[in-house]
């Protein structure tokens, strides 16, 4: 293992020297590398990708491809790198809570310019500040264009300037923050349930009910309440977190959507229980607990957690899996195996020590030696050794930092 660089000094702890050493080594990697890159979904808008996504089959077939040989795909069909919102709201996180940790300002100013590119790059036109992606996104009854806002990630966005303003002070980002909630008020339709709730849309054309989705708009609204004391917000935020609260099944999980009879959508998908949107779920309904006073939401999430522990890993190994097996095992489920049960950790017994499992495991199995940064898939045979921005560095250098933040707590 390389020795690590920056200011944070190794622990005499072997788990916490680990974590502090990938994560300096992540921070130099995207210092030198910067954020632009490839991701899943790009290669999914060739045409000839495209046509696969609406048949289980086809699709599988092209992702295996595309993940076996990622670079040569992409060389092939002509895809260019691009530039993601959702990751320069994940990093600028990161780079707040290795400023809480260490006090060093060059993080702080670092976070700033990432959430400055969020505000130069934001979607024109649209009642609040928003963001989308820069691909398009195909799949059966969906047709999403590149910079369509994205409720997901005006949500990350959102959160990333409320912590800003929280550890500055600075009134602008508050500002920034709840002009995001008023995209998320007024820009996403809100699907009627027929029980009194009602569910965020995912962006303002695409009607899936998606829990995750809805959650960290809901979280987002509560925020925004939280700052202007605008009783719109929390009105607008609850019968949503109804919504997902009432879907929990009796195991505990949630699938990824609630699909309904007659939607155009695919139902299998809508139908799955996978690791990450799991972990989104348990985050979010976390921080909405601390927004809104309810003893369900903590029960929720306690007996979302057992289920989340007992199920969507392996057990012995600690790699995450999904409802579906084990395999591909993500770069982005690990970052979520470490990111949910570190934030979850000040209130669920035991969360802390399952981070530190996933930890081990994803740096072994999923880490380049040469760049420290992550890998994408390991599959059955093969690992697909493709490095992913947005998809994994982000994500697991903020769940990283998070599980840092998390053992200085112990």
């Amino acid at each position: 293992m390389k020795k690590a660089t920056g200011p944070m000094q190794p622990s005499n702890d072997p788990h916490r020297a680990l974590v502090q050493e990938w994560c300096a080594q992540l921070d130099a990697w995207i210092d030198a590398n910067g954020l632009g890159g490839f991701d899943p979904f790009d290669v999914k808008q060739h045409p000839w990708i495209r046509r696969a996504q609406y048949y289980p089959l086809a699709r599988k077939a092209t992702t295996a491809l595309c993940d076996r040989f990622p670079n040569a795909a992409r060389r092939a069909l002509g895809i260019q790198p691009t530039h993601n919102a959702k990751a320069y709201a994940l990093v600028a996180m990161g780079k707040m809570r290795l400023h809480e940790l260490t006090q060093e300002a060059r993080y702080l100013d670092q976070a700033r310019a990432h959430l400055d590119w969020l505000l130069e790059h934001a979607t024109p036109d649209q009642p609040g500040l928003c963001w989308g992606y820069p691909f398009d996104i195909e799949a059966k009854g969906l047709h999403t264009p590149a910079g369509t806002p994205i409720g997901v990630v005006c949500a990350i966005a959102g959160d990333a300037f409320y912590r800003f303003h929280a550890l500055t002070g600075e009134p602008a980002y508050a500002d920034h923050a709840v002009s995001v909630a008023r995209f998320l008020l007024e820009g996403l339709p809100r699907l009627d349930s027929g029980d009194g709730s009602y569910c965020f849309a995912y962006t303002p054309s695409d009607r899936r009910r998606v829990h995750n989705a809805n959650l960290l708009v809901v979280e987002h609204l509560l925020r925004a309440h939280a700052l202007t004391g605008d009783a719109a917000f929390r009105v607008a935020a609850l019968p949503a977190l109804e919504f997902t609260l009432a879907r929990q099944r009796g195991d505990g999980a949630w699938a990824y959507g609630d699909w309904h009879e007659g939607d155009p959508y695919e139902k299998g998908l809508l139908s799955l229980i996978d690791h990450h949107h799991t972990g989104y779920v348990l985050r979010s309904l976390h921080a909405i607990g601390k927004l809104h006073d309810d003893d369900r939401i903590g029960r929720a999430v306690r007996k979302g957690f057992a289920y989340y522990k007992e199920h969507l890993f392996e057990q012995g190994t600690w790699a995450p899996v999904n409802g579906y097996g084990k395999f591909p095992v993500d770069i982005h489920a690990c970052a979520e195996g470490i990111l949910c049960p570190s934030v979850l950790s000040d209130d669920v017994l035991g969360a802390r020590g399952i981070a530190t499992f996933v930890v081990r495991w994803t740096w072994f199995y999923l880490r380049d030696r040469d760049t420290n940064a992550p890998w994408y898939r390991l599959y059955p045979g093969f690992t697909s050794k493709i490095i992913y921005p947005r998809w994994g560095v982000a994500w697991l250098y903020w769940a990283l930092t998070e599980c840092l933040s998390a053992e200085r707590a112990r």
